[in-house]
């Protein structure tokens, strides 16, 4: 039976998080579906296409720097028509348009639409929701958001949750060499893992707060920062002001961040503003970790409340401390919650179950 093709497409040279679940969607959809086979278009040099080679992912080199670039457009239409593409399945917002278009050229192609952050289009890029065969969204709060703010058509969009590879993940994660290399030796470790893109980033100055003011009662406190970017040097600064310079560790972009939530005895993921779905909170209970985490966005479908994981207002450092003393002083309840969140992410995310979702979704739009 010969598999329909679905052509993921990215234009993007980064490798964030949308870019490693579209790499994780394609993956999965051809270790899995036995109907639908995912090719992937990106960059030459763009650590997407790398990957997706690396991972024995059909890969096309494909550039497009505006919604309309014409090099662009002739690339995709190219690929589209040489591989008999049935699906064109789009994660990144400029280039919704751009798939769009491509059904003036193959009006039997259908367009797949996939919102992974909760942030507002300009008033005239809204049509777009019109115009697909689909769309979907990483989170229950993404849906509802581009439904009635958006004005998203309610019917033609469903919530999609992330898929992960469990076993893959979790297979490399001794962390003998990372606590040698951080010096955690006889430590307790709080972390998170994050881009710093400013000050704030993903909440880590207020981890650091928090770790400052509560040091004095727990000695052998740590505070590990994987992530890097603009705000990193700001971020180090900003913990020497605040007298936790010499507890706070920032370890830097790490690949395998695995081994690196493994250290953790408490993980954290703080955003303020908007969060489309909070990968790491579910790769973190993958490791049995206990999970502090804010109400924003799609980050509370990512964990249960009390029983996986605290849930706090963003930039609350009172109720942050509150919160890391909570597991700290009571470890059979941080080590219950770290059991529950590996039995939940583990029912509720793996990829496996997101391919057989996928598919019924593809299929519905091809009939």
């Amino acid at each position: 039976m010969n598999r329909k093709k679905v052509l993921f497409i990215f234009s993007s040279f980064s490798f964030g998080g949308a870019e490693k679940m579209t790499a994780a969607a394609a993956v999965a959809l051809n270790k899995y579906s036995p109907d639908f086979k995912a090719v992937m278009a990106a960059p030459k040099d763009s650590s997407l296409n790398k990957y997706s080679k690396e991972k024995d992912i059909e890969t096309f080199d494909f550039e497009c720097r505006g919604t309309f670039t014409p090099s662009g457009i002739f690339s995709l239409i190219k690929i589209i028509r040489k591989e008999k593409i049935s699906i064109i399945h789009v994660k990144q917002g400029k280039l919704f348009w751009t798939a769009l278009f491509m059904k003036i050229f193959f009006p039997s192609v259908k367009v797949v639409l996939h919102r992974t952050q909760d942030t507002r289009h300009k008033w005239y890029s809204r049509y777009h929701y019109r115009f697909a065969d689909k769309v979907l969204t990483v989170s229950e709060a993404i849906r509802k958001n581009i439904i009635n703010i958006d004005g998203a058509p309610e019917k033609n969009v469903k919530t999609l949750y992330n898929g992960f590879d469990f076993e893959s993940f979790t297979k490399d994660t001794d962390a003998s060499d990372v606590i040698k290399e951080c010096g955690l030796e006889n430590k307790m470790v709080i972390g998170t893992v994050g881009a710093m893109v400013s000050l704030e980033g993903k909440g880590q100055t207020y981890l650091i707060d928090a770790v400052a003011e509560i040091r004095t009662q727990y000695p052998n406190l740590a505070c590990l920062l994987i992530g890097d970017g603009p705000g990193r040097k700001e971020q180090e600064k900003y913990a020497e002001i605040s007298g936790a310079g010499d507890i706070v560790i920032f370890a830097g972009y790490k690949k395998n961040v695995a081994k690196y939530i493994n250290v953790m005895d408490i993980f954290c993921l703080l955003s303020c503003d908007t969060e489309g779905f909070g990968n790491v909170n579910v790769e973190a209970q993958a490791l049995a970790k206990p999970v502090i985490t804010t109400n924003i966005g799609g980050i509370p479908e990512t964990v249960i409340a009390n029983k996986t994981a605290l849930i706090i207002k963003p930039r609350d450092v009172k109720a942050l401390t509150d919160a890391i003393k909570k597991l700290l002083e009571d470890k059979n309840l941080a080590l219950n919650m770290g059991i529950e969140g590996k039995k939940f992410v583990e029912n509720q995310f793996p990829d496996k179950k997101m391919v057989e979702n996928l598919s019924e979704i593809y299929r519905e739009i091809l009939q």
